[in-house]
């Protein structure tokens, strides 16, 4: 499994066999994805007993979850099955093997508004966040634009998903979805990034992982009760560059997946701890609804 499942400031790479990914993608190219399900499952069977911090992670979220809602269900089990169902799909999305016809628009109006503001070369700010998939959000943006628009740029720390980006990359029947690996949230990556923003592009950072430790780089919030720990820099990042800030979800759903859209604020509007606090309470209620869908693997609250 790749290292989702490990801590985040301090985790080390967990390697991925290329034979069996090379398995997995021709049994989903051939057989179709029930029949790659069915082979996922068989190994997230076999490796479960071996995923010692990743059931008990798991386990202390759902305890959260239960208490802070009062819902019941939801195994570990089930958790880090659905992990590996989105893992397959995300490759498959890689290789043009998954389309628009899996995904349920559960916001159409805001799916439209981002759409728009694609097509017109208005570049978009998103706060992603581990809550099902990303990589999905480039079927919804397929059309290409002249002049080398229409690109989607994720800002990411992968220094612990390193065998999981190549791969990525090995498969990839498209090159309109670039990964971009960040060590330091510094000048040169916001120049970067306010470059492609001019460009059109959709620039992406995740707002549920912390990058590294430190006073200065953590910022604390209430989630499901608890006190836990969110990186600051990239809510700094999204309000000081000047274009409207968007968060998303797309959550697995038997094989479909629920997408959910939401504009945390305007140009106008953008303050750093407005948009933390906009963007924590969304996380918090789409993790409500799905939360076998939520794939930060490690103890998150401080």
């Amino acid at each position: 499994m790749p290292a989702e499942l490990n801590s985040p400031a301090r985790s080390r790479e967990v390697p991925v066999c290329p034979v069996g990914i090379l398995i997995l993608m021709w049994v989903y190219r051939h057989l179709g994805q029930r029949a790659c399900r069915m082979l996922v499952w068989v190994v997230v069977l076999v490796a479960y007993p071996f995923l010692g911090r990743a059931r008990a992670a798991s386990s202390e979220f759902m305890q959260q979850w239960r208490a802070h809602t009062g819902q019941r269900g939801c195994s570990a089990f089930r958790h880090l099955l659905t992990f590996a169902y989105t893992l397959a799909d995300r490759l498959a999305c890689r290789m043009g093997l998954w389309g628009h016809e899996r995904v349920n628009v559960c916001t159409p109006d805001a799916l439209q508004e981002m759409l728009a503001r694609y097509r017109h070369r208005e570049g978009m700010f998103c706060l992603a966040s581990h809550l099902g998939c990303f990589d999905m959000l480039r079927v919804l943006f397929a059309e290409p634009l002249p002049g080398g628009g229409g690109e989607i740029h994720v800002f990411m720390d992968t220094a612990a998903t390193e065998a999981f980006s190549r791969m990525q990359g090995r498969y990839a029947s498209r090159s309109d979805l670039y990964v971009h690996a960040v060590q330091e949230l510094g000048v040169g990556m916001s120049i970067h990034m306010a470059q492609k923003l001019e460009e059109g592009a959709i620039v992406v950072m995740a707002g549920d992982r912390l990058w590294r430790e430190g006073e200065r780089a953590v910022l604390k919030k209430m989630f499901f009760g608890r006190e836990a720990r969110f990186p600051r820099g990239c809510f700094s990042w999204a309000a000081a560059l000047g274009v409207p800030v968007y968060t998303f979800c797309l959550a697995e759903q038997g094989g479909r997946y629920d997408l959910y859209i939401r504009r945390l604020s305007e140009q106008s509007e953008n303050r750093a701890p407005y948009l933390a606090e906009r963007y924590v309470r969304t996380l918090e209620e789409w993790c409500a609804r799905y939360p076998e869908n939520w794939f930060n693997f490690y103890s998150y609250w401080s």
